[in-house]
């Protein structure tokens, strides 16, 4: 009798371990689904590494963004520049025990994005210097062109669908720019994408006509976190090369504005 009910209780525990290791398969599934058009080496570095990163100098169709109904929208936006020079780049901020599926919403989420006045004093990697350094030493939006007077950053209660802004943003590697900024929403995903609207110049050397840089920004909540997706199309000027050299700095504007949300994002959700 004794050994019947051991054999019954190990074949309940067997029982409740394949049970346990089915639905931890089904669960990965599901979160890494969104993620199947990666190739495995790159799915497995994001989920290592957080990151996955590639620069472009030509006319592409990018490889890292996720599956989204704006996927074409975004690419007819691309059609309007002849790249030169590029960048994108896919993060995953992964949950953990203070940062959860529950601390965290589409509405805080989009409500961090539109803190735009927090960006500035956020720092990058400079690659000359080969140190940390301030990108932006002012960010704030403006109503129009000819009135900058810094205004209150909005906070909405419910995500629109599209809402637009002027953004004025001075950084030391590009000087103080103007962005035509356009946040869209479609269910759980939120695209940003920003224009220049001014000239822009490396120290005094023409880098970039208005309209000729296009930086996006794809955010999407999946099961083990969140996905953020970025890219930098520009349109440079030529001059003796020196556009090319400056991919590091569309990278690291990039990986600086990711560390800057996912660090909004957790101080808000946290406390």
């Amino acid at each position: 009798m004794y050994v019947l009910m051991g054999y019954i209780s190990c074949m309940n525990k067997f029982t409740l371990t394949l049970l346990l290791l089915l639905l931890g398969s089904f669960y990965l599934a599901a979160s890494d689904s969104i993620l199947d058009y990666l190739s495995p080496d790159n799915r497995s570095t994001l989920y290592s590494e957080g990151e996955i990163s590639r620069y472009f100098f030509d006319n592409e169709n990018p490889e890292y963004l996720f599956n989204t109904t704006f996927y074409n929208d975004f690419l007819n936006e691309l059609l309007n520049l002849d790249v030169t020079n590029g960048v994108e780049s896919l993060y995953l901020l992964k949950y953990d025990e203070a940062f959860n599926r529950d601390s965290v919403s589409p509405l805080s989420i989009y409500n961090t994005l539109l803190s735009i006045k927090t960006m500035k004093g956020i720092e990058y990697y400079s690659q000359s210097r080969k140190k940390m350094r301030t990108l932006f030493t002012e960010s704030y939006g403006i109503s129009n062109p000819d009135d900058q007077e810094p205004l209150a950053d909005p906070v909405v209660e419910t995500i629109p669908s599209v809402l637009n802004r002027l953004l004025l943003q001075t950084d030391k590697t590009f000087g103080e720019n103007l962005y035509e900024t356009t946040y869209r929403s479609d269910k759980d995903v939120i695209w940003i994408n920003m224009i220049n609207k001014t000239k822009m110049k490396y120290k005094f050397i023409p880098m970039l006509k208005p309209e000729k840089m296009s930086v996006n920004l794809f955010i999407v909540q999946i099961e083990d976190g969140l996905l953020f997706y970025g890219i930098t199309a520009a349109e440079t000027i030529s001059f003796f090369g020196l556009e090319k050299t400056k991919k590091e700095s569309f990278y690291n504007r990039m990986k600086a504005m990711y560390n800057w949300f996912s660090d909004q994002l957790i101080l808000n959700a946290v406390y």
